[in-house]
């Protein structure tokens, strides 16, 4: 850890890693009670699409820069609030809009990228280039946790009428369709801004991996909160330092963490006698 603290690149990925990991994963934690993990995935696999029409468009030639940023920014909050608005407007089942937004804006990204000889740039984007992050990247990401903190903070009721049972959230007076459109908009904005660092095919497991580990050892909604984002924190600080020692991936090695972190959660709900079958019949947020 002390290598760490004195190699700046590793340094700003470690600050990086300790402040994203439990903001993502205190996000997750109703994007999974809300049954909206695979909506996260479409979007940051979306933004291979964005990527290859900014540079395309010439709207940026710098696929790392401050320009690619802004365009993933808008160009993922626009997707995200077409699966809303579709999820909203027609019949189609919401994991049938998600399925065909996914593997459509994947193929057309990767068609674009191809065509730009842009298979480099490619690869940066799917895994992510968190050892090449900037101090700027790392302030961008302050600002990103503050905003995800004061929405969470700012709609924790309503969200969580909208888990239990949105006819309630209804009579309550919760305007569903605007906390909705927000909750999007939110979750575009934390993929936009953390895929490159993160990566597009990596993002949406630190997102939901960690929320799922807090479920399997949590007894109430706050304890869950408060263990996602522990798990969070803790695997992100596991990766960076695993990746360090041993010359790894970054990205990847913290995801395996993650994954290594929720085996742990699920053998200790097993010792501690929450099995599978109970938890389809519980949940901590009927223990609120």
């Amino acid at each position: 850890m002390w290598e760490i603290l004195q190699t700046p690149q590793l340094e700003r990925a470690l600050l990086i890693a300790a402040i994203a990991g439990p903001i993502m994963a205190l996000l997750g934690t109703f994007i999974t009670l809300r049954g909206m993990a695979f909506f996260s995935d479409a979007i940051s696999h979306a933004a291979l699409t964005g990527v290859g029409l900014g540079v395309a468009l010439r709207l940026t030639n710098d696929v790392y820069g401050m320009g690619m940023q802004i365009v993933l920014i808008v160009f993922c909050c626009l997707v995200g609030l077409m699966m809303a608005w579709l999820f909203e407007r027609t019949s189609l089942r919401a994991d049938t809009v998600i399925a065909f937004s996914y593997s459509g804006a994947v193929a057309l990204g990767v068609i674009l990228i191809s065509e730009l000889k842009g298979y480099q740039s490619l690869e940066g984007v799917l895994f992510g280039e968190i050892l090449f992050a900037s101090e700027t990247d790392v302030w961008m990401i302050v600002g990103l946790s503050v905003v995800v903190l004061f929405f969470l903070l700012l709609n924790l009721r309503e969200l969580l009428l909208c888990v239990v049972q949105e006819d309630l959230a209804r009579i309550a007076g919760v305007n569903i369709r605007r906390l909705n459109y927000l909750f999007v908009l939110v979750i575009a904005l934390v993929i936009a801004l953390l895929l490159q660092q993160l990566g597009a095919l990596l993002i949406s497991g630190l997102i939901v991996i960690p929320a799922a580990a807090s479920r399997m050892v949590s007894t109430s909604f706050r304890q869950m909160l408060i263990m996602a984002a522990v798990f969070g924190l803790v695997a992100g600080i596991i990766g960076i330092g695993t990746s360090a020692q041993f010359d790894l991936p970054t990205g990847p090695t913290i995801v395996l963490a993650n994954v290594f972190l929720l085996v742990a959660a699920m053998t200790l709900g097993a010792v501690l006698g929450r099995t599978k079958s109970r938890r389809v019949n519980s949940s901590p947020l009927d223990r609120v």
